[in-house]
């Protein structure tokens, strides 16, 4: 079988299957499970099921697209902690893998649609969902069951000359 990081690949069309909150909630849990420095945890989350919202939101950014036909999407946010700023960055993408790598294995499928540091688009995300100044949006996951569609092989992308080895 192979790893649940070689399963993972983006989705962006899903079937209209509903999924369920004990499949949220387990997306979440992984992602707050993300190491982070100085163990800072700068994310919160906004979940997102409105469809005139999701639509809304899909025209933040050309590559955005992917929620309008999502069931829900996860906005995360970015958050000051005193702390370790220059960190938080690469805390937010790890708590993103968790959520990619959680849906993967849940069954579903996910795409992250980047906002940080685009400030036209954190601006907009912040003005459609009315976001705190103290929070930064920094992606949008769209996630549901993937369509028959995006049933294609996984690329593998594993390239041997970009490793130099020190024995």
């Amino acid at each position: 079988m192979k790893s649940l990081c070689m399963q993972r690949k983006s989705i962006r069309k899903f079937k209209e299957d509903p999924v369920s909150e004990t499949m949220e909630r387990a997306l979440l849990e992984s992602a707050m499970q993300a190491p982070s420095a100085t163990n800072q945890q700068p994310w919160e989350f906004i979940v997102i099921r409105h469809k005139g919202i999701l639509k809304e939101l899909s025209s933040v950014s050309k590559g955005a697209w992917p929620l309008k036909g999502a069931p829900f999407c996860i906005v995360s946010l970015m958050r000051e902690t005193g702390r370790k700023s220059n960190m938080r960055p690469q805390d937010m993408g790890a708590s993103t893998e968790n959520i990619l790598l959680e849906a993967t294995y849940q069954g579903l499928g996910g795409v992250w649609i980047g906002v940080y540091p685009e400030e036209d688009r954190i601006a907009k995300i912040k003005s459609i969902l009315d976001i705190d100044d103290k929070l930064t949006p920094f992606n949008m996951i769209a996630i549901g069951v993937p369509e028959a569609s995006e049933n294609t092989p996984i690329t593998r992308r594993f390239d041997e000359t970009r490793i130099k080895r020190i024995d």
